[in-house]
């Protein structure tokens, strides 16, 4: 294979998706959870609606999720409805561990994933290419060519290198149960996941919406400025968690940000939870009013029964 082949560099890449495809994946976690019943999608444009989303950008946002595979359309006659496709559902059980738990302490025995590679400068499209996928799955860049992460993640790692005729594979070394020498101090091994300017956004995070429960001084909303106010923190909180590297305690600082972040997350998503889901129910109810029973809200203190329903962990 020549340079000019390596240059191509299209390794999968992954795509956070506009606002509304974000908002709808969102609302179909929160209270349509491992079902399979699809929804109408007029039901779809109205929940969305109730997030301040036209009726155009919701159309475009379920055919979007339709066309990349994580909703499968079903027709009744004039009438379409949208299920999750069943490979997303169980992708769902990963994304609750990790949304919902990711402040919990986890056993680590001392070992790391550790990624070198030697691609030639001369074929710079596809190191970009094997970095930003690197980024993606989380790995710390420890010094030139050499990435890690603690645990054993090898196989999903390759998984994700892994691509059509391109012999990324051959460039590439996985060394899996390593250890690090004492010399590798921790401060080196925070700096490769950039953990400080994560930490200050979970303090950032923190601080805004224990602001925010302060000012409602125990009045929480009901109905749909409950549900808005709901999948709001959810959707700020996402995006921290999917980029959190779950360093072991030894790395974390003592008073770790994530935690108090996850604490003022759970207050609004399980306080919210009822009123919510109520408010769902009844948007369901008048587009398929048998469907409504079946909405349900989870919370963060709950989680470990989600996934065991889900049968998937």
């Amino acid at each position: 294979m020549s340079t000019s082949d390596h240059s191509r560099g299209n390794l999968p890449r992954y795509q956070s998706g506009v606002a509304p495809q974000r908002m709808l994946t969102v609302l179909l976690g929160d209270y349509w959870f491992g079902r399979g019943e699809p929804l109408p999608s007029s039901a779809l444009v109205e929940l969305l609606g109730a997030l301040e989303i036209t009726p155009s950008s919701a159309r475009a946002a379920i055919q979007r999720l339709a066309q990349r595979g994580f909703l499968v359309a079903h027709k009744d006659g004039r009438r379409t409805s949208y299920s999750v496709h069943a490979g997303s559902r169980r992708t769902q059980a990963q994304r609750v561990e990790r949304i919902f738990q990711a402040h919990r302490e986890r056993p680590w025995d001392g070992t790391w994933t550790i990624i070198t590679y030697r691609v030639p400068e001369t074929a710079a499209p596809l190191r970009r290419a094997v970095r930003d996928t690197l980024r993606q799955l989380r790995f710390g860049h420890l010094n030139d060519g050499v990435w890690l992460k603690p645990g054993n993640h090898a196989e999903e790692a390759f998984a994700h290198l892994k691509q059509g005729d391109e012999p990324v594979l051959t460039l590439v070394s996985f060394f899996e149960g390593a250890r690090l020498p004492d010399f590798v101090s921790p401060l080196d091994l925070r700096r490769a996941f950039d953990a400080d300017a994560l930490d200050e956004e979970y303090l950032s995070f923190a601080l805004q919406w224990e602001g925010r429960a302060r000012d409602l001084d125990g009045h929480w909303p009901t109905g749909l400025e409950a549900l808005r106010l709901r999948t709001e923190v959810l959707s700020e909180w996402r995006p921290l968690v999917h980029r959190d590297p779950q360093l072991p305690d030894a790395l974390l600082p003592g008073e770790p940000p994530l935690r108090r972040a996850a604490a003022a997350a759970a207050l609004f998503y399980d306080g919210l939870g009822p009123p919510a889901e109520h408010a769902v129910r009844k948007v369901i109810a008048r587009h398929q009013p048998e469907l409504a029973p079946l909405v349900l809200h989870h919370t963060f203190a709950g989680s470990d029964r989600l996934i065991t329903r889900d049968g998937s962990a």
